[in-house]
């Protein structure tokens, strides 16, 4: 019994007990113009694993500023 318990204590310690997820989350961006003219984009983001939206913007063109990461750079496509 005793070699038992001592058996699950380590296996508990191997297990990782914070799993993190790359790549849940997904970001897009759209335009649209309205009726009037203006032209507005739209950032989506949806998680991929429930497939639901999580947040949804609507800003004026004008108004909008490009994403960047944390060093000030823009994204740019691989």
């Amino acid at each position: 019994m005793k070699k038992l318990l001592i058996l699950l204590f380590m296996i508990s310690l191997i297990t990782p007990s914070n799993i993190v997820e790359v790549g849940r989350y997904k970001l897009e961006i759209t335009t649209a113009k309205s009726k009037s003219g203006t032209v507005y984009v739209i950032e989506t983001i949806f998680d991929t694993k429930e497939g639901k939206v999580v947040n949804r913007k609507k800003i004026q063109l004008s108004k909008y500023k490009y994403p960047q990461d944390k060093y000030g750079r823009y994204p740019t496509r691989k």
